[in-house]
């Protein structure tokens, strides 16, 4: 990863940052940097342009601290929603049963119903 640096010529303010948060995500502004703290894991946005958003992730999985590049968005609630949708897909992902695991304890449950 390049090393994130501090533009004021994108310099971004608590309200406009505040106004793309509609999940209420834990921010702090540093001009052009929002670093986004979401359930799960620790987020970098970089106003590198006009309508130009780098999203960068940070591992916490494997114990990996580095940022890593996700992706690029033209607009900041584009780039939150992404934070979001990430985060209920691998809460999902992490915390639901496979169908087929699914299907073997319901009908495992129904057998010990109907022996009792």
């Amino acid at each position: 990863m390049k090393a994130v640096r501090c533009n004021s010529a994108y310099a971004l303010s608590k309200d406009e940052v505040c106004k793309s948060n509609k999940y209420n995500f834990k921010v702090t502004v540093v001009q052009n940097i929002i670093y986004v703290y979401s359930i799960l894991d620790l987020w970098l946005i970089q106003k590198v342009g006009i309508k130009k958003f780098y999203l960068y992730h940070q591992n916490k999985k494997f114990g990996n601290k580095n940022y890593h590049f996700q992706q690029e968005f033209n607009n900041l609630s584009d780039t939150f929603e992404y934070i979001h949708k990430h985060d209920e897909f691998v809460l999902k992902m992490k915390w639901t049963l496979p169908a087929g695991l699914k299907n073997a304890y319901r009908k495992a449950r129904r057998r010990g119903e109907t022996e009792d």
